[in-house]
């Protein structure tokens, strides 16, 4: 990607060429998740556009991020090569701690420029890959490595679920599934994931490792934390009676701007009060049972607890009447 935006005139084919290679193609398969329009010809056509007036004709690809940082991602490439095995052994050796029940499973990290996402897992493929974007991090590998812990987790619990065809099936078609049960399960998922890769334990690094952390910081903050619960619980009632959909609940609750994605957060506070009340023995299946259960037990917990944070009347009835199944 980064040679391909340095050219001064690709030519359609070569364009095309570009979703040839696997990671590319995966990158414009997650923009089309959160912009429909993102199609494989646009990705085609901001390439050419870009490559004769280094303009973006739809911005979909943030291929202009990708010729800013052109500098910083080919030297990231041979500080991460040249860190591989020592990284590999500090990343099991954190994610240890909360590892799922998994069968064996190899994942392939894909390092990756461009489109909207910092890092993803594509869950309607069956393979457990992931994929890193270079282009945001600035040059800062220690942001890279926060980045590749959360989602090497988003891969283990993928791993996991995978055991159980109901589960598997549900992960596969996640986009399909009524929009109360998708929020649920993008809260556990990340929710996990953000305790697993908790940032306030990294070294220090740069500016990239420094947004990670003082996201945590700031939403963890107790009252942050009581406020984004409530809110959480009124947003889940209202999908839950239509009235909002769910475009607009994931924006309130995973965009990474200003709000800090406080949903993650939510999450993580409930995953690590019920590894707290249960043991760490809570996490073996936990991605092998419907999300559902996952808020059931939580609720069951805080009321027993009222020093947790709590959903609302309003949330917590919601969140009953979604049935504990897939």
């Amino acid at each position: 990607m980064v040679s391909a935006v340095e050219q001064p005139a690709l030519n359609a084919a070569e364009a095309e060429a570009l979703l040839a290679i696997p990671s590319v193609e995966a990158l414009v398969a997650k923009t089309g998740t959160f912009v429909p329009d993102a199609t494989r010809a646009k990705f085609i056509a901001d390439v050419l556009g870009f490559s004769r007036s280094r303009a973006e004709i739809h911005g979909y690809f943030a291929l202009g991020s990708v010729f800013e940082q052109r500098a910083s991602v080919r030297a990231l490439l041979t500080t991460l090569s040249a860190d591989e095995a020592a990284l590999r052994t500090r990343l099991l050796g954190r994610l240890r701690r909360y590892a799922p029940v998994t069968p064996t499973v190899a994942m392939t990290v894909h390092y990756v420029a461009g489109g909207l996402a910092d890092g993803f897992v594509l869950d309607n493929r069956p393979e457990p890959d992931l994929y890193v974007a270079l282009d945001k991090a600035a040059g800062d590998a220690v942001g890279v490595e926060q980045n590749l812990s959360h989602e090497l987790y988003h891969s283990l619990q993928k791993a996991s679920a995978s055991r159980l065809p109901a589960a598997r099936g549900f992960i596969a078609s996640i986009t399909q599934q009524p929009p109360a049960h998708r929020l649920l399960a993008t809260t556990l998922w990340e929710g996990t994931a953000n305790l697993a890769a908790d940032a306030r334990q990294m070294p220090a690094g740069g500016a990239y490792m420094k947004m990670w952390r003082d996201r945590y910081e700031r939403q963890l903050a107790p009252a942050n934390v009581a406020a984004s619960f409530a809110e959480f619980g009124t947003t889940f009632a209202a999908l839950h009676a239509g009235t909002i959909d769910f475009d607009t609940a994931s924006h309130r609750g995973f965009d990474g701007g200003d709000n800090g994605s406080p949903y993650y957060f939510v999450g993580m506070a409930m995953a690590e009060a019920l590894i707290a009340a249960h043991g760490r023995a809570y996490l073996d299946e936990l991605f092998t049972r419907p999300p559902t259960q996952f808020f059931r037990d939580y609720l069951v917990l805080s009321r027993a607890r009222s020093m947790l944070p709590q959903f609302g009347a309003a949330g917590e009835a919601a969140l009953l009447a979604q049935p504990p199944s897939w």
